[in-house]
């Protein structure tokens, strides 16, 4: 297990990191299917069991960058408010469900001002962390080809784990 140092992510952010992009993916594809099919009964349930693995793994992903000594920066002003814009939404869109699931009581039947929030503002929020998250992938794609090598730091191996935290 490496750990993170200034140029490399380490085996903990690498798996909470790619991990939550699968949870994401999927929560995205769920939504994406119950729309085309309309099969809500089954696939909602399998959704918000994903968005509440998703806050959890947030929650671990900020806590664990806070106690991380050494992790690459951000270079950029604008890389650092995309990357807080992220997780400002990765932890809303999930808090907006949980809102609107709790107002509408046991049976997800009661309708008032919590419900009609989360109804208007939990698609939107997603919608707009789906722009973030593309924004990020095309980003990432673009200091790639500018020669930057920023993808190795969080996919690819690190060449020298034990000689990088030296200067």
């Amino acid at each position: 297990m490496t750990p993170d140092t200034p140029n490399h992510y380490g085996t903990i952010s690498r798996a909470l990191h790619w991990n939550m992009a699968a949870t994401i993916a999927c929560m995205y594809l769920l939504a994406l299917a119950w729309r085309v099919s309309g099969h809500t009964e089954i696939l909602i349930p399998v959704h918000k069991a994903l968005g509440t693995l998703l806050l959890i793994l947030v929650f671990a992903r900020i806590l664990w960058a806070v106690a991380a000594e050494q992790r690459p920066r951000a270079t950029s002003l604008a890389a650092r408010l995309g990357h807080l814009a992220l997780y400002f939404l990765m932890l809303t869109v999930p808090t907006i469900a949980l809102i609107r699931d709790a107002a509408a009581g046991r049976d997800g039947s009661a309708e008032n001002a919590a419900t009609r929030f989360g109804d208007l503002w939990h698609s939107r929020a997603a919608w707009l962390l789906l722009l973030f998250i593309a924004g990020h992938i095309l980003m990432t794609a673009i200091h790639q080809h500018r020669g930057e090598k920023i993808l190795q730091r969080m996919a690819g191996r690190c060449a020298h784990p034990k000689n990088e935290n030296t200067p």
